[in-house]
């Protein structure tokens, strides 16, 4: 098979990896400019934390696998074509696109062929051949493989920005049930925690930290599991970050009748995260909203879902709340609370249109605010409203707010 074959068949192996969120959802491949029809397939834009994009070339080093994984599209027993990258052919095909400003990065995942150790071994050679023979100094994600030895575990910290061993299910007999191969203890989080050690033994090494991949509705999980098992890891093994992806039902594998996991669960996962990661001990769990079954709304954004239930704490008082407190309004996020707090040292709020100016996102806010002393609005109508329109597009509130 040829080279833009081969890119083809392993950038689309690789598209149900997930190396980036964006506004809570994975980035989805799209064409890059100028690039082949084969190279595009290969190519995401990720977006940056500070805002932007940045395109990546994301593929297998080779499909091939020994695993039976229910839901996978490389699973050993399904009947597709089987190709590999050498480490040089690989290296040689991300520099050309790197050479025409096509990339700026590289996710290597793979199949596991033969064994992890070898397997690692072809994705370790292919990122040394960049660093040291073509001098690339920019942004390298890899994947171990459950399985794969410490000492490349130890090379992967050394080599890579960013280094992941996917979780795929938050507990172990669930991993079982879906990955029937795989041992969660000896396999994965065992690796996770020599990620974090061969890190902390190497001073600046792995700059863009660890992270995990779950699999969201290919077996029997409940987002309260998931979430769980995702804030442990945080604590635990110092986890930069964990993705959710929407199981998609894949041809000739046991769960090809499974329905497709609803995008909005993996985007009320995202936002739980968001609040969890990123607001400064505003949340914890514990005030998460799940349902009797374990699972969030697909209908109420989680922030609002908690502000209705503890209603009588609002409204606040927008010159007094310290900014744990506005971080909890729907409509305030980190941003916004704050510029509030910042611009309360030059004096007070005086109408709802300096929030406005200040980030708030004031229809979402108003009711669950004073301004000095004055009501912006009626929680008890706003929580009407919302009953009676669960579905409606405003619900989707972004990560932030």
């Amino acid at each position: 098979m040829d080279v833009l074959n081969k890119l083809a068949v392993l950038g689309a192996a690789a598209r149900f990896d997930v190396c980036t969120a964006s506004c809570g959802g994975a980035a989805r491949s799209r064409p890059a400019p100028a690039a082949s029809d084969a190279a595009a397939r290969a190519i995401t834009r990720v977006c940056l934390p500070a805002g932007g994009t940045v395109p990546l070339l994301k593929i297998l080093q080779t499909n091939a696998c020994r695993h039976g994984c229910l839901y996978c599209a490389n699973r050993a027993e399904r009947k597709v074509r089987r190709v590999r990258f050498r480490p040089d052919e690989l290296a040689s095909i991300f520099m050309d696109l790197h050479a025409r400003n096509l990339v700026q990065g590289l996710f290597l995942s793979s199949g596991v062929e033969g064994s992890a150790a070898r397997t690692m071994a072809d994705m370790l050679m292919t990122a040394e051949i960049l660093r040291h023979r073509y001098g690339f100094a920019g942004y390298i994600h890899l994947k171990v493989l459950p399985g794969a030895p410490y000492d490349c575990v130890e090379r992967a910290v050394e080599l890579a920005n960013r280094v992941s061993v996917n979780m795929e299910a938050p507990t172990e007999a669930q991993l079982a049930r879906i990955a029937p191969d795989k041992r969660m203890p000896g396999d994965v989080v065992q690796r996770m925690h020599w990620i974090r050690q061969a890190a902390g033994a190497r001073e600046g090494a792995m700059s863009a930290g660890q992270s995990t991949q779950f699999i969201v509705g290919a077996g029997e999980e409940t987002d309260r599991e998931l979430l769980t098992s995702a804030t442990a890891l945080y604590r635990d093994v110092n986890l930069r970050r964990a993705y959710f992806s929407a199981f998609e039902p894949i041809s000739e594998t046991p769960l090809e009748e499974r329905p497709p996991a609803p995008r909005m669960r993996e985007h009320r996962l995202y936002q739980v995260d968001w609040l969890l990661r990123r607001y400064g001990g505003a949340y914890a769990l514990g005030d998460i909203i799940f349902g009797e079954e374990g699972n969030l709304s697909l209908e109420v954004d989680p922030k609002l879902a908690i502000a209705f239930r503890q209603r009588e704490s609002f409204p606040l008082e927008i010159n007094r709340a310290d900014y744990l407190e506005l971080l909890r309004v729907p409509g305030i996020g980190p941003k916004s609370a704050r510029a509030i707090v910042e611009q309360r040292q030059a004096g007070r709020f005086a109408d709802i249109g300096e929030l406005r100016r200040a980030g708030v996102v004031v229809r979402r806010a108003a009711p669950f605010l004073l301004i000095n002393g004055r009501a912006q609005g009626n929680v008890e109508a706003f929580v009407g409203r919302i009953e009676a329109t669960k579905r409606n597009e405003q619900l989707r509130l972004p990560l932030g707010s």
